[in-house]
């Protein structure tokens, strides 16, 4: 029953063989966290790629200026890992936690790679999610760069839906690179 939601997920993608839901099954490992729970430390080897069946998880950094700079928020059927370090078994310089609550999948990069080698249709499934999610981090990436705050958070409302009453002001600030004090007077207006 737990991997039910990430196979029905992938499905939307392209058929899955009765095979290749086994061998789900076997590397998606499911997992249980807690609130403010920390799944991968800062410096150390992302070495796990995360689907969340319920709850939020939240990759971040502390820029240069000291400040906390969410990259990106995962939500109920939705992918979340540092791609650079879990494919280059590379140190990050981000963290990876539980904002709330939730139940999980995960899967390391060894168990990872033995999937895609089991499956060309699993590999090219994930080449499409890839693709979607590069997509969605240069979408995101233009309107903090371009725009003001402003349409920043109009961005958020339209395209992070689900979060929209689930992340407070700061991790919402830290998403969209404004300060808290503009998120409070926009939300007011």
């Amino acid at each position: 029953m737990k991997h039910k939601l990430l196979i029905e997920h992938l499905k939307n993608y392209g058929d899955i063989s009765e095979q290749e839901e086994l061998n789900i099954r076997k590397y998606f490992i499911p997992h249980q966290t807690t609130k403010k729970q920390i799944l991968i430390e800062k410096h150390s080897i992302c070495n796990k790629l995360f689907f969340v069946n319920n709850g939020l998880l939240r990759a971040y950094y502390i820029n240069d200026d000291g400040r906390e700079v969410t990259r990106m928020i995962a939500w109920e059927n939705r992918f979340l890992t540092n791609i650079v370090s879990f494919r280059n078994f590379a140190e990050n310089k981000e963290t990876i936690e539980c904002i709330e609550k939730a139940e999980i999948l995960y899967i390391n990069r060894n168990d990872f790679d033995n999937l895609m080698k089991s499956s060309f249709n699993l590999k090219s499934i994930y080449a499409d999610i890839l693709e979607e999610y590069n997509a969605l981090h240069i979408k995101r990436f233009e309107q903090l760069n371009s725009g003001n705050a402003v349409e920043k958070l109009k961005y958020f409302n339209q395209n992070f839906q689900p979060l929209k009453n689930r992340i407070n002001d700061t991790y919402l600030s830290s998403f969209l690179s404004i300060s808290r004090k503009t998120i409070e007077r926009l939300k007011k207006n």
